[in-house]
């Protein structure tokens, strides 16, 4: 019968056959024979500072016996075990860091009575971390009232698929975002296998009933799944992804895509040629421009268009520097490559237009700023100011870009502000509960009386709490009519033909009202004003629109939570450890995006 290995040398060797063992500290190959003796040796000779570790740890001290504990009895081991955890779930890095022969070399000399731990020992810590972070989660979201999800797919450098899915609430009018998971995709990516996924984690965090809204892309397949055939919560389609959608038809709808052509064509001219871009530089020294790099553009990003535009009209000069020097660039090359004057105008004639886009685009990504509310007064100011064609004083192809923009199918066929359909939107309600944009001057009248209309009915559902009791007997003692004990009060014909909630009801009517008109009376505060600061301090002015503020304002207007785990993903699921399991993914993600 084999022996079971409980000697402490077996945390620096491996056993690689019947007969041979072999060291993980230098790989040298050892004898074996039903003994650990030969390797204590090689430790002793080799290895001196890891032997006299491994006799003390073989050694249970008095201390241990005495008061019956035994094993982990090193705090200062404990809490270097733990934060060689946390930098591993903080960073990103694979668990096999620990068994890289440079780290452990480099522990053994910042703390040799260090006895560095097995993978596994560290994969169990992690484990045991997460599960803890989960419950605490937990504690938090049983707390909240109302919740938002965003959500997004992306692949893996596995090709596996993966869905993540973040969540977002209120807490004491502070916000909060949390990634709840990022789990595999298995299947094919259809509205059902989405909404399942959806729904699960909704009955795995306890969430049912109080998830108000997902926003998402608008990719069909998730923006079904998002509907009531599948789910019990409103869809929000991601403002950055609509946007994004209207500005390329503007650059496929307008000359503009010519110069966007031209441009990327004469930026990766430079980025491929190192004689080129040694030029460059020389001539930024010459011409004294800064010496910033040319930016290229990216399909996905249409704020990369803006970028390569302004970093090229700032170095025209040096560009066109290069180009004509014939020792650099070839003069078919040069004719092939070189803008054409009507192109370096519309870059410039463009620029305002692109950087009041990409403010739009910035301004709805802050991820713990950015709320619902702002989508449709951002999108009115886009329409009706800064895309309205003055086409007298601007380049002819400007106009064409802005009209292109507006007429898009991504701005007035998906946000349509003026239908009175969307008036019962998460994001209009979420506007009227901002005293920012309360006066509503960015939707049409008619809009604005059904919004008003579906904020109250809101309101009135809501059940607010009765004043202490305390309050209600100084209030009584305060009136001149006595408090008439309940034993003597009698019941007439006509509260009992009416009922006793007949007035009731019609005062509780009128103190929605009468709330809701207060509320928006009040002065508007200032744009820059936090909306949940505003919330915090006159909440208990309004206390019904006060808890749906404490619901709408939590919804984010971008899918950008969910994006931003892709930059994370990319670092858990790497070349190092590409055959993660998918558990120990989201196991990793979920540690390093819900920092305690």
């Amino acid at each position: 019968m084999e022996r079971s290995k409980k000697s402490a040398a077996w945390n620096h060797f491996i056993q690689i056959s019947e007969d041979v063992v072999k060291c993980k500290l230098c790989s040298a190959e050892l004898k074996y024979a039903k003994s650990t003796g030969s390797m204590l040796n090689h430790l002793k000779l080799k290895h001196p500072t890891v032997s006299r570790k491994t006799e003390s740890r073989n050694q249970t001290p008095l201390a241990a016996f005495a008061s019956g504990s035994s094993g982990r009895y090193n705090t200062r081991e404990e809490q270097l075990t733990e934060l060689l955890c946390t930098m591993i779930s903080t960073d990103m890095l694979p668990v096999s860091v620990v068994e890289g022969t440079g780290f452990r070399a480099l522990m053994s000399f910042v703390e040799p009575d260090y006895c560095m731990p097995l993978r596994q020992t560290i994969t169990s810590r992690l484990e045991n971390c997460y599960e803890t972070c989960v419950r605490l989660l937990r504690e938090k979201l049983d707390k909240a009232v109302k919740v938002a999800f965003t959500t997004d797919c992306w692949t893996a450098l596995s090709t596996e698929s993966y869905m993540t899915v973040t969540c977002h609430y209120i807490e004491n009018w502070e916000p909060r975002s949390s990634v709840l998971h990022t789990e595999s995709l298995a299947g094919e990516q259809t509205a059902e296998n989405l909404a399942a996924k959806l729904n699960a984690t909704v009955e795995r965090w306890g969430l049912a009933g109080r998830v108000l809204a997902c926003v998402h892309d608008n990719t069909s397949d998730i923006a079904l799944a998002n509907t009531p055939r599948y789910v019990a919560w409103e869809s929000v389609s991601c403002f950055a992804h609509t946007l994004q959608l209207a500005i390329n038809d503007g650059f496929l709808s307008s000359p503009v895509d010519h110069a966007v052509a031209a441009a990327s064509r004469l930026v990766a001219h430079f980025h491929h040629s190192t004689v080129a871009t040694q030029a460059f530089e020389r001539e930024q020294i010459q011409l004294q421009v800064q010496p910033h790099p040319l930016i290229q553009s990216c399909k996905i990003r249409w704020n990369s268009v803006y970028d390569m535009f302004e970093r090229l009209s700032e170095q025209r000069q040096a560009v066109t520097a290069v180009l004509s020097d014939s020792s650099v660039t070839k003069q078919s090359d040069a004719q092939m490559l070189q803008l054409q004057d009507e192109h370096w105008q519309l870059l410039e004639d463009i620029l305002p237009v692109l950087s009041t886009l990409k403010c739009a685009t910035t301004a709805m990504s802050a991820e713990q700023l950015a709320s619902i509310s702002n989508i449709y007064p951002i999108c009115n100011s886009l329409l009706q100011t800064h895309l309205r064609s003055e086409a007298p004083v601007e380049n002819e192809k400007v106009p064409a870009f802005k009209t292109a923009i507006c007429h898009s199918l991504s701005l007035e066929h998906r946000m349509t502000p003026s239908d009175p359909a969307i008036a019962a939107k998460p994001a209009v309600i979420a506007a009227l509960l901002d005293p920012r944009h309360k006066h509503m001057r960015f939707l049409s009248p008619v809009v604005q009386i059904a919004a008003k209309s579906k904020l109250l009915e809101l309101a009135a559902r809501l059940e607010i709490e009765e004043p202490p009791r305390a309050w209600a007997d100084r209030r009584g003692a305060e009136t001149d009519e006595p408090m008439e004990p309940a034993s003597k009060k009698r019941t007439s014909a006509i509260v009992m033909l009416l009922g006793e909630g007949y007035t009731k009801k019609e005062n509780e009517e009128n103190a929605v009202e009468k709330e809701l008109e207060d509320y928006l009376r009040e002065p508007c505060p200032s744009l820059e004003c936090s909306p949940l600061e505003w919330w915090k301090v006159n909440a208990q002015r309004f206390p019904r629109l006060g808890k749906l503020a404490n619901s709408y304002l939590c919804i984010p207007g971008t899918s950008v939570p969910a994006e931003c785990v892709f930059s994370s993903a990319g670092l858990t699921i790497n070349r190092l450890r590409s055959r993660l399991t998918p558990e120990h993914v989201n196991m990793l993600i979920f540690l390093n995006k819900n920092k305690q």
